[in-house]
């Protein structure tokens, strides 16, 4: 799309109707739109029928899959579980946003983890999955195991002094988690994976919480990192390091560290140069106990204990499934077009206001005039689509300590979402420093390509003249260039850290915790439009286990940029309805255009008597609750998307209501959010509920019999059972 339009710019400014720029990728809308489609890939290939989700706690990312796999386990969601990490990111953009960070070690220094020596790191890439069971269910199966996981501990560094920096406090904390309430102790650990990526702040950070952390146990473990042979994989460094430890433990031999020679000693001098491996060191005592660290930008920190399989040992007592808790909402923020508070969100639900408008003049960037480019991608009158769309919004830069400078640069999902957080923990009342986890259902920002295709400027302009009749000198041709690199995504050379960091999703979650000082694992949640709903499962786990006082949930997506708009309306129509409904209605066909933010806060009911409370769920996913006597309204999905409003339909028919229920969908408000529909729905559930009403559809005819497969016996069967459309 970037391509087209430039195309038709250049053309018209160089006078030559023959210039072509060749297209950097071949159009497959369905793979531009793919945050959470590794884990749906590998779910669908392998006819897995259980929970799936991608997630991002940056460089933390493997062992925080792995702790959610586990939960799921500890609860009875699962028998098994796949937990894993990829990283395959496009290495352009990794080097130049290393290159910013100045995390590379320059090319006349080292790469040595744990040396004095070490100037910075090497990227690389890879993936690994395991297979997880309960230990009693391995061992009745007869399967093959590997290791036992003894403990995981999870931490945010909270408030420090940059976002980027790692803060030992939060890194010790996610070690005494990890041995905390668990059969296992620090003192039998012998030996410690470590993060270590070779930069000189980060392995510091990293020596001296660990010195300081095993001190107390009066033990010191043996030091080694994998990162030495294979790099950083990021998302998947975790990964690594867990094979490692379990191949070291079946063969009973700790690889060394490559090319160590002048090793860094903690400040307090408890561990040094002596506790690295430097050659290949035997490990065949009949107890192996290891530590595993994972440590990520915003300060996300995971410590895994492991342990090696001991059958007389280690056998397992058969334990039941850890009961789900009821869980309070607390605490609630929003911000939809139209709707910039709770007030305003519940007077467009209860007035049956809708807020679909032309296009505001700088959404698109301009991109909306290539009336060609809108044809292409389905638009037939050229023209871009009424929207609930959200031109801009204010943001307080000396609360959320972000310079003007920053802000420019700054991802607009990341500063939106960090509004919206702060303002649902701050009607929630929750108090600073608590341990409180902070999990935010997104999709990656589609706006991204602006930059990837900024890069590809270069190569294409080069092919396009080459190609043509044009004779340009040097100066010609940059200032070719670089009209149109600008023209496509305009920034200066000097680049700030936070414009690279807006595109890992991670962060968004990590400045809210930054923000509130909280010390509970932060991160994101991808699974398109049920990210939300993933989230709401990882915090009931969460909740259940004890292992955090409450939860942040927040829902964010600007899904009305011309790249979501565009690419979605590939796959399916937008409705263009002059007087639009829900999905259902007999006028309406496609989806409505709509983005924005929400954000819940939960606690345990039995821990939330005496906070203000909005509703209880009582059950959500993983939670089988019946239809019963009490339900009298559904919010329904009504995404626009034929195939999921039929099954939607269809589902609702298998199960009869004890009295009439009432249907209805906040998209005929303020369009379809996307990786934010979910939160969008439950806030406004919860305001009916706490208000006592239900609300009327707006412009609702009846049902299109089309759009759910001509069956007249759906509508009837609908009607019948009880179910009404108000």
């Amino acid at each position: 799309m970037y391509t087209d339009t430039l195309e038709r710019a250049t053309k018209k400014l160089l006078q030559d109707d023959d210039f072509h720029i060749p297209h950097s990728i071949q159009n497959t809308p369905d793979n531009k739109v793919l945050g959470c489609l590794p884990s749906q890939i590998v779910n669908d290939a392998l006819g897995l029928n259980g929970n799936h989700y991608a997630l991002d706690a940056a460089c933390a990312t493997s062992l925080y899959a792995i702790k959610l796999a586990c939960d799921e386990l500890l609860t009875g969601k699962a028998d098994m579980m796949l937990a894993g990490a990829v990283c395959a990111s496009d290495q352009l953009f990794i080097h130049i946003g290393f290159s910013i960070f100045h995390a590379y070690a320059p090319s006349d220094k080292k790469f040595i983890p744990l040396d004095k020596d070490s100037a910075g790191l090497v990227s690389s890439e890879g993936a690994s999955m395991v297979v997880l069971k309960k230990l009693e269910d391995a061992e009745r199966d007869g399967d093959r195991i590997l290791g036992v996981i003894g403990g995981i501990g999870l931490s945010n560094d909270g408030r420090g002094k940059f976002l980027l920096s790692p803060n030992p406090k939060g890194q010790k904390l996610a070690f005494q988690r990890a041995y905390e309430n668990n059969d296992i102790s620090p003192k039998d650990t012998t030996y410690l994976e470590c993060h270590a990526t070779g930069t000189p702040l980060g392995d510091m950070t990293e020596l001296n919480s660990t010195s300081e952390f095993f001190q107390q146990y009066g033990t010191k473990p043996l030091l080694g990192s994998v990162k030495s042979n294979l790099g950083h994989l990021l998302t998947a460094a975790g990964m690594t390091g867990l094979v490692k430890v379990l191949l070291a433990m079946r063969e009973e031999v700790i690889p060394p560290n490559i090319n160590l020679e002048n090793p860094l000693t903690a400040d307090n001098g408890w561990i040094g140069g002596q506790e690295m491996i430097t050659t290949m060191r035997a490990w065949n005592s009949p107890k192996k106990q290891a530590g595993i660290n994972s440590f990520g930008f915003g300060g996300t920190n995971a410590h895994m204990v492991v342990e090696n399989y001991v059958p007389e040992e280690n056998a397992a007592n058969a334990s039941a499934p850890v009961p789900l808790l009821d869980m309070s909402i607390i605490g609630m923020g929003v911000y939809f077009k139209g709707c910039t508070t709770l007030e305003e969100y519940y007077d467009t639900i209860y007035f049956g206001k809708q807020h679909f408008e032309d296009l505001p003049a700088t959404r698109w960037k301009g991109f909306e005039k290539n009336k060609a480019l809108l044809r292409r991608y389905g638009f037939e009158d050229g023209k871009a689509p009424k929207g609930a769309y959200i031109e801009d919004f204010e943001i307080d830069l000396f609360r959320y300590k972000i310079q003007p400078k920053e802000a420019l640069t700054l991802e607009a999902q990341q500063a939106l979402i960090l509004r919206v957080a702060d303002e649902a923990i701050q009607d929630a009342g929750l108090h600073q420093s608590a341990n409180v986890a902070v999990l935010i259902a997104m999709e990656p920002e589609l706006a991204i390509h602006h930059y990837l295709a900024r890069w590809d400027v270069n190569w294409q302009l080069d092919e396009a003249i080459l190609n043509s009749q044009l004779e340009m000198n040097e100066l010609q041709v940059n200032t070719l260039k670089q009209l149109c690199k600008n023209s496509i995504y305009a920034c200066d050379d000097s680049q700030t850290p936070s414009q690279h960091t807006s595109f890992v999703g991670n962060i968004m979650a990590s400045r809210i915790a930054a923000l509130w000082d909280f010390n509970g694992p932060a991160f994101t949640v991808s699974c398109g439009d049920n990210s939300f709903f993933k989230a709401l499962e990882i915090a009931q786990n969460m909740l259940s286990l004890g292992e955090v006082e409450a939860v942040v949930i927040g829902g964010v997506d600007l899904s009305g940029g011309m790249e979501s708009v565009l690419l979605r309306n590939q796959q399916q129509r937008v409705n263009q309805s002059p007087k639009p409904s829900i999905s259902y209605n007999k006028s309406d066909n496609g989806w409505l255009v709509g983005e924005g933010a929400g954000a819940i806060v939960l606690k345990p009911t039995e821990t939330a008597l005496e906070d203000k409370t909005y509703a209880v769920i009582e059950g959500c996913p993983g939670k089988d609750i019946p239809l019963h006597d009490e339900v009298s309204y559904i919010e329904l999905a009504a995404t626009g998307f034929e195939e999921n409003d039929r099954l939607e339909l269809h589902t609702l028919l298998q199960d009869a209501p004890q009295q009439a229920v009432a249907l209805g969908s906040v998209k005929a408000n303020i369009g379809h959010c996307f990786a934010a529909s979910g939160i969008a729905a439950l806030i406004k559930t919860v305001l009916c509920v706490y208000h006592r009403f239900i609300p009327g559809i707006p412009n609702w005819e009846g049902l299109d019999l089309e759009h759910i497969g001509s069956l007249e016996s759906t509508a009837k069967g609908l009607v019948e059972l009880g179910y009404y459309f108000p």
